[in-house]
């Protein structure tokens, strides 16, 4: 025998009696009516399962946003400063470390050249005197000549043209204004 409740029109339960009475229903039609409270019941727990799952992610979501938040900067220009002079210091540290010898000298030089290459009348290459020394009188075909005015591992190379600078005072330099920091202190 099944399990499933026997179909009975309502016609045919109403037609026993005169008046309808629940309890002089079959008990199929009986079961049938205990469905819509199984099922308001069942409703009502999956929208309270569905609260508690959006409580939970609203949860979830506001922690993440205060932890977002966390990481925005209220200190201002403050914060910038105190970054580019970071930047500028830990650059400075590298390049003071920097052994300025002929390896190096000749890697600055060899860059200055390649950016000159098309001032085809340059005439010659100053160096600090220190520098100058390290590297002889001549590279390539350019003379080599002493300025005291200008900084180690600085080169410049002059031509009829005007002159082309490479060094770490420039970098530096640059870097500082790439930073927007000119005014500060290496």
């Amino acid at each position: 025998m099944s399990d499933a409740p026997k179909r009975i029109s309502l016609l045919a339960a109403t037609s026993q009696g005169s008046a309808f009475r629940a309890g002089s229903l079959p008990t199929a039609v009986q079961n049938v009516k205990r469905v819509p409270d199984e099922y308001a019941r069942g409703l009502a727990d999956g929208q309270q399962m569905a609260e508690a799952a959006f409580d939970a992610e609203r949860t979830a979501m506001q922690r993440l946003l205060a932890s977002a938040q966390a990481f925005q900067s209220d200190a201002g220009p403050e914060l910038s400063l105190l970054l580019r002079e970071t930047v500028v210091r830990l650059v400075s540290q590298i390049t003071d470390g920097v052994t300025i010898d002929e390896t190096l000298l000749n890697k600055q030089i060899a860059r200055a050249v390649d950016i000159i290459t098309e001032a085809d009348e340059a005439r010659h290459i100053l160096l600090h005197p220190d520098d100058a020394a390290l590297v002889g009188d001549t590279i390539g075909k350019l003379a080599v000549r002493s300025d005291p005015s200008l900084p180690r591992a600085m080169v410049r190379i002059e031509c009829s043209q005007g002159w082309i600078e490479h060094g770490v005072a420039l970098g530096m330099d640059r870097l500082r204004e790439l930073l927007h920091c000119e005014g500060m202190a290496a």
